[in-house]
């Protein structure tokens, strides 16, 4: 490996931030997909489950 690869792996973290952790699914972990990426009240693609409706019985 060169030099320049191996700063350039020292320098780029692996792996991207989880700022989409809150997204998933509480049910069964998918990430969401189409409308329901934008909107909670839209049904999980493989379970089902409603992610507002779920919100509503945590609280």
């Amino acid at each position: 490996m060169d030099e320049q690869n191996e700063q350039n792996e020292r320098e780029d973290p692996a792996g991207e931030a989880a700022c989409w952790i809150g997204l998933l699914c509480p049910e069964c972990g998918a990430v969401p997909e189409g409308e329901g990426a934008k909107d909670p009240s839209v049904p999980c693609w493989r379970c089902g489950t409603v992610r507002t409706q779920q919100d509503a019985r945590e609280d």
